[in-house]
């Protein structure tokens, strides 16, 4: 995915395993710079869980004995988002990170009273801002057989399309994904966008 965003001409910032520390940094820098750009894109590939109807990122250093642990050790969406506002266009969040809770039974077991959900929740982002998960609220994506998931090949695919509005790009990935997990899959994309059109990669001229 770094690579197919540097080719359309993104600076990319590419970083792997992630404590929950490191991430807390790169997102203040990169939310630093993004008033500076037209287009601020977060894709994020690992897992993602909901608690108490709230959706986090969840990185290599979470423990989460208990549900009332996700506060102190995993990453609220909220503030992915946040630092995508700034952007004068574009402000995209990508999450390939619907997969399945591994914490749950650990999180159960301790007798918490919060709510554990399937998959991440449904979100309502701030005007402006487009948030694309790999399986619509409540389920969970598939790892795929490949190097990459059914969405991340799917997305890689049309990335470089020409002339792909993103609107429609994300169409195609949803019917994709869809096909591609006998119906079991379905991507979803949340919140609007401006009615300019907008192009990863803009039509041959």
């Amino acid at each position: 995915m770094a690579a197919s965003l540097r080719r359309l001409g993104f600076e990319v910032i590419e970083k792997h395993d992630l404590s929950l520390a490191a991430l807390t940094q790169e997102l203040k820098a990169f939310g630093d710079r993004t008033p500076d750009f037209d287009w601020a894109v977060v894709y994020y590939a690992g897992h993602g869980i909901e608690v108490g109807g709230v959706n986090y990122l969840i990185l290599i250093d979470a423990e989460l004995a208990a549900s009332n642990h996700v506060d102190d050790e995993a990453m609220p969406l909220d503030r992915v988002l946040a630092k995508v506002e700034g952007a004068k266009k574009l402000r995209l969040v990508i999450l390939d990170a619907c997969r399945e809770n591994l914490f749950l039974a650990k999180m159960a077991s301790a007798g918490t009273t919060f709510s554990i959900g399937r998959g991440l929740a449904r979100i309502e982002p701030e005007a402006g801002v487009l948030v694309a998960y790999s399986a619509k609220d409540g389920q969970v994506a598939q790892d795929g057989d490949g190097a990459n998931s059914p969405f991340a090949e799917s997305l890689l695919k049309h990335l470089d399309e020409p002339g792909l509005e993103i609107n429609m790009l994300f169409r195609r990935v949803h019917d994709d994904v869809k096909n591609a997990t006998s119906g079991q899959q379905s991507p979803f994309t949340y919140g609007a966008l401006p009615a300019e059109a907008l192009y990863f990669k803009a039509a041959a001229q």
